[in-house]
């Protein structure tokens, strides 16, 4: 499975860049609509990578940051939701704008990305509805209830644990722990340490 991609992106066409990896080129879908913002052609790229598969094809679907894959992911559980509309979501809106819509119900601004309807908005909010506190954690945005924003090195740390296999609830759970007992200059190596410490208790 890929999950990111660190080369050249040797061309742009329709919705498909080539990022050059060790001499193999990859085709990833980056969207015929809104774009993430790209460097010109023959320049260094880092891209977030989704694999979809299905029984005909594999296709590289390709975003800047491990939150806008996370969010990717979410929506394309969302039932009619399929990869390319998800996508359209977050290619048109922040990750912290989606999350806030989900919290706040706000189906207008779900529904201002092309392809998606107020019926399909207001199922986005119902589906994801319970998921809320881990989307919250992903982005920094605050959940009703829950500690208001994430700094860099906390969605650094989230991912660094994911990337482990380590589940979301209990991941959320000791950044909060955390959160609220670490030094407030700790990096991230001293984070990740105390998080493997302290992750299991949570």
């Amino acid at each position: 499975m890929i999950g990111s991609l660190n080369g050249t992106l040797t061309h742009l066409e329709d919705a498909f860049a080539l990022v050059e990896v060790n001499g193999v080129g990859y085709e990833v879908f980056i969207g015929k609509g809104p774009r993430f913002s790209l460097p010109p052609v023959g320049s260094s790229v880092r891209l977030y990578i989704h694999t979809h598969v299905r029984e005909d094809q594999i296709a590289l679907f390709g975003f800047p940051s491990p939150a806008h894959r996370a969010l990717f992911k979410k929506l394309n559980t969302v039932t009619g939701v399929g990869p390319k509309l998800a996508f359209a979501v977050v290619a048109t809106l922040s990750p912290k704008a989606i999350v806030d819509a989900l919290i706040l119900g706000d189906v207008r601004s779900l529904s201002s990305v092309s392809g998606v309807g107020k019926k399909m908005a207001e199922r986005m909010v119902l589906d994801l509805k319970s998921q809320l506190d881990d989307l919250a954690l992903l982005v920094g945005t605050a959940s009703p209830g829950e500690t208001p924003g994430l700094a860099p090195v906390w969605l650094d740390l989230t991912n660094a644990l994911s990337g482990l296999g380590f589940p979301e609830a209990k991941i959320r759970n000791v950044i909060r722990l955390l959160q609220a007992e670490a030094e407030p200059d700790s990096d991230l190596n001293a984070l990740l340490k105390l998080a493997l410490q302290k992750i299991n208790q949570c």
